[in-house]
């Protein structure tokens, strides 16, 4: 598995179940930078891949997603919590595809709400989970 066909994957998921919204892969600070307007905003933050030790020869990948409303910081405990909720959806809709996908596996799903991040102008959900891809190696790949 490689670092650009991992977010590859994570990308057309998002695409497919976010399609009036954004995707960025990056640092946070890009996702402020890159932000095009469109939400929800699901950003895939720089991750780490643990290479397979035989017998395996399965890599894992763990990585951090954010899935983001636009907040203000003056919006009402009722008005975040339908944020949160929305995106808390939204990211159960990533996940249940790609474990649709037969190709890929999830483990250790974690999520956690987000309360005005990104200096008070976004409210969601983050997701951190272990990612194995078992699409064969093609050329690109090495």
């Amino acid at each position: 598995m490689s670092y650009k066909t991992t977010v590859n994957i994570i990308r057309e998921a998002v695409n497919t179940v976010n399609t009036d919204g954004s995707f960025i892969h990056g640092r946070r600070i890009d996702a402020s930078q890159n932000y095009d307007g469109m939400f929800p905003m699901v950003v895939l933050y720089p991750f780490q891949i643990s290479k397979a030790i035989e017998p395996n020869f399965i890599d894992s990948s763990s990585l951090l997603m954010g899935f983001f409303m636009q907040d203000k910081p003056d919006s009402s405990m009722e008005e975040r919590e339908e944020l949160v909720s929305l995106m808390d959806n939204l990211s159960d809709a990533f996940i249940n595809l790609l474990e649709g996908n037969d190709l890929v596996r999830v483990t250790g799903l974690v999520k956690e709400p987000q309360y005005q991040v990104y200096s008070g102008t976004m409210s969601g959900f983050a997701i951190r989970f272990t990612f194995y891809d078992f699409t064969p190696c093609e050329d690109d790949d090495l």
